[in-house]
């Protein structure tokens, strides 16, 4: 698991551990029922806005990561391609020069013969 999704998944647990002793203090607290209501209410609002803000951060922090990766492949196939096109453009060179060069060697040979 990477630092990011380690950190991330700290901060959820904290978020969540949170979350349930703010709501065991407020079950204990000398309070009306209404007022424990409200506190528990206001409480779980704060905690739902935490979490979706950060779900929202490594949401938009992946997406950012995707599209470095997609970026980064695009660019390595377009590399591979120039290469291997490259290369491709290399061998025609040599095999057109090896063909022009087959017809004179056999000249040579007969020139060899003769003499």
């Amino acid at each position: 698991m990477s630092d990011e999704g380690r950190s991330s998944f700290g901060l959820i647990c904290f978020l969540a551990g949170a979350a349930i002793g703010a709501g065991l203090a407020l079950l204990y607290a000398p309070q009306s029922g209404a007022e424990t209501r409200k506190k528990i209410k206001d409480t779980s609002e704060k905690v739902a806005d935490d979490v979706k803000q950060h779900y929202e951060k490594v949401s938009e922090e992946a997406k950012k990561a995707i599209e470095n990766v997609k970026v980064t492949a695009e660019k390595a196939i377009n590399n591979v391609k120039n290469f291997i096109d490259g290369a491709k453009e290399s061998m025609k060179k040599e095999i057109k020069e090896e063909l022009k060069e087959e017809p004179k060697a056999p000249e040579k040979k007969k020139a060899a013969a003769k003499a």
